[in-house]
């Protein structure tokens, strides 16, 4: 006879995750408890400025590959309307070298929002470039190795709309890309979850994006969401349509379920404009973009212990 079954909570949310199906096969109507009562709490110390990558002119949108030795940012240090860029660094413990403009993946139009899969060898971005359905559109484009160039961007007709829609990083294992858009209502973005079948599909294989509702909120912009690779965690922006955002969190003890109301990181915000939240897959470091400073660059913070 099976009895009830409590896994402790010092098992991590990803962990568990991974647990056979067959584990709560017992079919007598018996409760399986898995994860934790309640989820983590995230604070963070001081943000400091990622200092090499400044420049007198708007920098924002980081992205980084899963070993912390590559980001992919927006910038209009070559001239508006913004292109991407990145750097590398051959430790995750030393600062990046000088920004080099993605050639590859710009244009003479918008770009923004670029979205580096943990491997580094895709890349999703936002373009009003020519050929896009809507506003701005997401692309993607791949290499075949770190080293290797760029391919020609190629859009993702199955995420996009007649409005703007944003990419973010992929989370709960590759398998979602919870990405942006005002289709619903000008100038409001929404969260949405776009999820795909196979992470060895093709890249551009999503299904059609749904809003997240419990997190939609009509009268204020919901946006940037990055979601964790467990997909229990969502940080994200919400503020007005034009103007000054803060960062947020929202947590769900299961895939399955709604996310409970965000709660700002209030440690992180300031009277300024916060975006872009990125976690690295340990969940210690946080990179974003803030204009406190009086343009946009890019920081990091520390999560505490």
């Amino acid at each position: 006879m099976c009895s009830e079954l409590t896994v402790s909570s010092r098992i991590s949310h990803a962990a568990l995750l991974l647990l056979p199906l067959s584990a709560a096969g017992c079919g007598d109507g018996t409760l399986i408890v898995l994860g934790d009562r309640d989820p983590p709490v995230y604070h963070f110390g001081p943000p400091q400025q990622v200092v090499e990558l400044s420049s007198p002119a708007k920098s924002d949108n980081p992205s980084l590959s899963a070993d912390l030795l590559e980001i992919y940012f927006t910038s209009e240090r070559g001239g508006t309307p913004a292109d991407i860029w990145y750097a590398e660094r051959s430790s995750s413990t030393v600062p990046f070298g000088s920004p080099q403009l993605a050639s590859a993946l710009s244009s003479p139009r918008t770009e923004t929002s670029p979205a580096l899969s943990a491997d580094g060898l895709t890349l999703w971005l936002g373009s009003d470039r020519p050929g896009g359905r809507g506003d701005l559109d997401i692309w993607v484009s791949q290499r075949a190795t770190r080293s290797a160039p760029w391919s020609q961007p190629e859009n993702v007709a199955a995420l996009n709309s007649a409005g703007k829609d944003i990419p973010r990083p992929l989370g709960q294992h590759q398998r979602v890309m919870p990405l942006g858009s005002d289709r619903d209502t000008r100038n409001y973005y929404q969260i949405y979850f776009a999820p795909r079948a196979d992470t060895d599909a093709d890249e551009a294989a999503f299904e059609a994006p749904q809003r997240v509702e419990a997190l939609a909120t009509p009268t204020m912009s919901t946006v940037d969401a990055f979601l964790s690779d467990d997909g229990l965690t969502l940080f994200y922006v919400r503020g007005p349509a034009f103007g000054p955002a803060d960062l947020f969190v929202a947590q769900r003890r299961s895939t399955d379920e709604p996310f409970m109301p965000g709660a700002p990181l209030s440690e992180l915000n300031t009277a300024s404009d916060e975006r872009d939240p990125w976690l690295s897959p340990d969940g210690r470091l946080l990179y974003f973009s803030s204009n406190r400073g009086g343009q946009y660059e890019i920081y990091m913070a520390e999560r505490d212990e």
